[in-house]
């Protein structure tokens, strides 16, 4: 009995970090893909205004900026969608440093 629970301690610690892990992977990424990419044409300030944009909002807003000649790679657009509507502390935080 004393083994099975040590047991599922352990698978819940094992959870708890690997969930805290992908989290914290998303947040190292967020900021500086939204920096590097928004950066590259305007002020950063512009992204700021529009954080919590729906991803479809997002979506058409990055489809009008590549027209007007920005080039971010199509890897990174929905991960950079992903992370536009729903911004993370770090880019809250570069945001409220400008």
């Amino acid at each position: 009995m004393l083994k099975n629970f040590s047991l599922l301690i352990l698978v819940v610690f094992f959870i708890f970090i690997v969930n805290a892990l992908s989290v914290s992977a998303k947040d190292n990424r967020c900021e500086p893909l939204f920096s590097m990419n928004c950066a590259e044409c305007h002020e950063l300030d512009r992204g700021c205004g529009l954080l919590g944009q729906s991803p479809k909002e997002w979506k058409e807003l990055l489809e009008f900026m590549e027209e007007m000649g920005a080039d971010i790679p199509e890897e990174e657009q929905a991960l950079l969608m992903d992370c536009l509507s729903k911004p993370d502390d770090t880019i809250k935080e570069a945001c409220k440093n400008l």
